[in-house]
């Protein structure tokens, strides 16, 4: 074969192969983090999930629930605190269970757009949220 058409075929093949990923890519992109908005004071701790994450299992135990940070926020701290409070279970029942926390604070004087991305994690193996993540857009005023 003659050397202008091997080269005319790998032009092809390449510019094939790239809208190939950026095809994927744009496609794999609806699966990621969902996108959780929030508005915080600049330089007030805002919790970003009302009411904290807790998991007890179908037969009642309760399991921790860890943050795993992805991504930090650039103007500000992202931090979980551990707590405990009183959670209605699907029964009825209501138990003490242990809650973690999503903080947000931005640096003092800092209005913007911050984000960052987090990971809730449990040991339950029925837990259907194990390992979620989720990205945090916070407007601070």
């Amino acid at each position: 074969m003659n050397g202008r058409f091997d080269e005319t075929r790998r032009g092809m093949f390449a510019r094939f192969a790239g809208a190939l990923v950026f095809t994927v890519g744009i496609r794999f992109s609806a699966f990621a983090a969902p996108l959780v908005s929030y508005t915080a004071k600049s330089g007030v701790p805002t919790e970003c999930h009302a009411g904290g994450y807790w998991r007890v299992d179908a037969n009642g135990k309760v399991w921790p629930v860890t943050i795993q940070f992805m991504a930090r926020p650039k103007n500000g701290t992202a931090t979980a605190q551990v707590t405990t409070g009183q959670r209605p279970l699907r029964n009825g029942e209501v138990k003490t269970v242990r809650l973690t926390q999503v903080i947000y604070q931005s640096r003092k004087g800092f209005v913007g757009e911050d984000s960052f991305t987090y990971r809730r994690i449990t040991a339950d193996p029925t837990d259907p949220n194990n390992g979620k993540e989720y990205t945090v857009a916070v407007t601070v005023r």
